[in-house]
């Protein structure tokens, strides 16, 4: 059965797997049948195939996710964690803002444009111990670009 303190290591484990580009090792934090919406609003997925693809992408933008102090919910099977990201707008950034996820770049944006956005990341574990749910709480007014690194 989860607790929170499992609940708040998965939340902060899956940050640090995404900065070690560890695309498997995310996934093995999940359970296959996982559900979630990132950003919220944008509609549900569901599958560890759908997971994959949306973890890659951000891997392969080289997403690095500064995370805060993780809170859980008195259900013992939830946590939240606030979450700075800063990633490659490309190769994904036009597709992000072609589906309206995030803003079109300044005119001027080089080729080494990256994107930083703050984000409340919330999941739900499982008796498994396993993330059954993820959501991602985000706005376009929490899109910033940022020059090259």
């Amino acid at each position: 059965m989860p607790d929170e303190n499992l609940c708040k290591h998965l939340v902060v484990e899956h940050c640090r797997r995404v900065n070690a580009g560890d695309l498997e090792g995310l996934l093995a934090l999940y359970s296959p049948e996982v559900t979630f919406e990132d950003p919220v609003g944008t509609g549900t997925r569901a599958g560890i195939e759908a997971l994959r693809a949306h973890a890659g992408a951000a891997i392969q933008c080289r997403a690095f996710e500064d995370a805060g102090t993780p809170v859980a919910a008195q259900d013992g099977a939830t946590a939240a964690v606030p979450v700075v990201t800063t990633m490659n707008y490309l190769p994904w950034g036009p597709n992000l803002v072609r589906l309206g996820f995030i803003p079109a770049p300044p005119e001027d944006s080089g080729p080494g444009t990256r994107i930083r956005f703050g984000y409340v990341m919330t999941v739900k574990v499982g008796a498994d111990g396993l993330i059954h749910e993820m959501q991602g709480y985000w706005g376009l007014s929490d899109v910033v670009f940022l020059g090259p690194e």
